[in-house]
């Protein structure tokens, strides 16, 4: 019978380790030696597997998601590295990944080979990884919202698994989150800056407040930093984020260039990068002003 083979007890203690139940591991192994079956010596020690000495974040410039790094070494000193992609925008999510079955320091090598001056590499502690991984990994189930590809919901449980291997009491904090930004502080200096100077007269400031509202949703929360997506998201007509009452709406693009070019000078952000998100405006902008206009009509039809 298949359920009475020696590859149906290995696959059974497998489970059992991944699911980290010392008791449910037990039973397993009890049941293999009462059926008299012999398994790999890897498989029963691998709940014995300990934790890689080091873990590192790689970070981008605007901080969309980052790539958390860790891996772990098996008794017969076989290595596990697992690379994870989290959402900060999704609350810290872990939305992708991938398992390598080399070192930490050799993944981090292959990662980097496409030589991208914008890649930070930070390492942070074991403990800090382990936390910050396992808090991505909570709460509601978003695979078919963000279309989540099987070969990563195959891979979870064995990520999971590695981060049970870790010490507890780390920090799941991400650095560099800005969770108390004084916008009023930051308008005036905006206001104040030969950039926004010309946005400080008439209705203009309320527009520069809805704008920079809006920019705290963008990576960590810094509404001077606006990646391409950040400026799709904004004047996507079909997420309309902005209130048109007591507003100019059509002065929008124009605003958010001053501001991408206030913000990205303050942050330090590479010409380049600065001008791949202006031109996120330019192709943006047609579509948003003409929505802009249907809803003018729309109002005054009423």
């Amino acid at each position: 019978m298949a359920w009475n083979r020696p590859e149906t007890s290995a696959g059974a203690l497998a489970i059992a380790t991944l699911t980290d139940d010392p008791g449910l591991r037990r039973w397993g192994r009890r049941d293999i030696a009462d059926r008299g079956h012999t398994v790999p010596r890897w498989l029963t020690d691998l709940h014995l597997a300990t934790p890689a000495g080091r873990a590192v974040e790689l970070i981008g410039p605007f901080r969309e998601a980052d790539d958390v790094v860790l891996g772990v070494t098996t008794p017969s000193g076989h290595s596990l590295t697992a690379a994870v992609r989290v959402d900060n925008e999704l609350g810290g999510r872990a939305v992708d990944g991938a398992l390598f079955e080399h070192p930490v320091d050799q993944v981090l090598h292959s990662l980097q080979a496409d030589d991208d001056p914008d890649l930070r590499v930070r390492d942070i502690s074991t403990a800090d990884a382990s936390a910050r991984l396992t808090a991505a990994f909570t709460g509601v189930n978003l695979d078919e919202v963000l279309r989540t590809s099987p070969q990563w919901r195959s891979q979870r449980c064995i990520v999971r698994w590695m981060l049970s291997r870790f010490p507890d009491g780390g920090n799941a904090t991400v650095p560099g989150r800005l969770d108390d930004v004084d916008t009023d502080e930051l308008i005036t200096r905006f206001l104040a800056s030969p950039w926004g100077r010309p946005w400080a007269r008439c209705s203009h400031p309320l527009l520069v407040e809805q704008v920079v509202a809006s920019g705290l949703g963008n990576g960590l929360g810094d509404p001077l930093l606006w990646a391409p997506r950040h400026v799709g998201r904004l004047l996507d007509p079909e997420l309309p984020g902005l209130d048109p009452d007591d507003i100019d709406l059509t002065r929008t693009p124009e605003l958010l260039r001053d501001l991408i070019r206030y913000g990205h000078g303050e942050r330090g952000v590479r010409a380049e990068l600065t001008d791949a998100s202006l031109q996120a405006v330019d192709r943006w902008s047609p579509a948003f002003l003409a929505a802009v206009c249907r809803w003018h009509d729309d109002d005054t039809a009423l």
